[in-house]
């Protein structure tokens, strides 16, 4: 039996972009550096996508002036879920890119990066999008550990020098909007 996934994300915007991706959906703006493929991002905390909208990078995203956060619940079946937070779709997401992948590269049948010299971030992005269209998922769940990410308050690193337990950064990559059974505009926290 597969059960369903129910999460509650978050996606910063400007909010001249707001009545359009409540009326029509989101837009993918494709780039060959995405963390987790090309698809339509989210952060599972609240807190980040207000950060995001307050620093994002014109190589993800657009100038925002007026910022928005639009809540969505998604819902999907756990088979088009991969959650590398869970072991098992880690371990999976490793051999998929061992067993497979890998040898792709080493042939040559990958025509879009063939004869690039391709970097980390780039051969990431690449294969996620492999992942996504051979498996079929309709969303990534990724984290992070970024000790050294703006957002972060330097105390936390001599918390984490102290107790070895670490902050994880989540983020969703949708990309199949049919997952998104709800989106909403919220108010953006002032404090």
């Amino acid at each position: 039996m597969d059960t369903n996934i129910c999460l509650e994300a978050f996606h910063g915007t400007d909010n001249r972009y707001v009545a359009s991706i409540l009326k029509s959906g989101f837009i993918c703006k494709p780039n060959k550096q995405h963390w987790l493929g090309n698809g339509v991002y989210f952060y599972m905390d609240y807190s980040l996508a207000q950060w995001w909208t307050t620093n994002p990078t014109r190589k993800f995203g657009s100038n925002i002036n007026n910022a928005a956060i639009i809540k969505c619940n998604i819902q999907t079946k756990n088979k088009y879920v991969l959650d590398l937070r869970r072991l098992k779709d880690y371990t999976k997401f490793v051999d998929i890119y061992r067993n497979e992948f890998l040898p792709f590269l080493f042939r040559g049948e990958l025509s879009s990066i063939d004869n690039e010299v391709i970097d980390t971030k780039t051969l990431r992005c690449t294969y996620c999008d492999y992942i996504n269209i051979k498996y079929k998922y309709k969303l990534i769940i990724g984290t992070f550990y970024l000790p050294n990410q703006p957002y972060m308050p330097t105390e936390c690193g001599e918390f984490f020098d102290t107790f070895n337990i670490s902050y994880i950064e989540s983020q969703i990559c949708v990309f199949d909007q049919s997952v998104i059974i709800s989106k909403e505009k919220v108010s953006i926290d002032r404090r």
